[in-house]
């Protein structure tokens, strides 16, 4: 065997399980991740510094064909399906299963703004969210079982997590 030919090393375990049409948030915006199996694609993420930038996802694969879902739906009526073993990041910083997260459960947002700032009354908003306080938190309004199905899983480079377009920080990487 040649140095060409050496075998590369498997991906580091991963602890996202991403039901196939996730979108995550990357440089070319949302994009499902069963679409990005095999490239590499710069990824929303949150720096040390409490910055958002972006950082390469990579090694996207499947890594599960029959696993347990669950499908959270937020307070501004957005859904996301996941995995029953994806690990996302509450609000004060904690690692919690999605199996595990429940109605009023706050998770880290990939936005925030001032605390005075007022949701406008404008039809880009979601109904429940105009005219309110902006509350800093991804707050579950509700969680379903989503049955079983394929999850998708990778790594990010630097900062190992990275926002869902549903809002919430997720863990790809211990």
């Amino acid at each position: 065997m040649t140095l060409n030919e050496k075998p590369k090393p498997p991906p580091p375990p991963t602890l996202s399980r991403l039901a196939p049409a996730t979108l995550v948030e990357t440089i070319d915006g949302p994009v499902q991740i069963v679409s990005l199996v095999g490239k590499v694609m710069p990824v929303l993420t949150r720096f040390e510094t409490g910055t958002l930038g972006f950082r390469m996802m990579r090694e996207i694969r499947l890594v599960e064909e029959d696993a347990e879902q669950v499908r959270l739906i937020n307070s501004d009526g957005q859904t996301v399906q996941l995995g029953a073993d994806h690990v996302l990041v509450d609000l004060s910083g904690k690692e919690v299963r999605a199996a595990d997260v429940g109605p009023g459960d706050q998770l880290e947002p990939s936005w925030s703004y001032p605390r005075e700032y007022v949701v406008p009354e404008a039809v880009e908003y979601a109904p429940e969210a105009r005219g309110r306080q902006w509350l800093r938190a991804v707050i579950i309004r509700s969680v379903e079982p989503a049955g079983r199905g394929p999850v998708y899983g990778f790594s990010v480079n630097q900062t190992k997590s990275y926002f869902l377009t549903f809002g919430a920080l997720s863990r790809a990487q211990v």
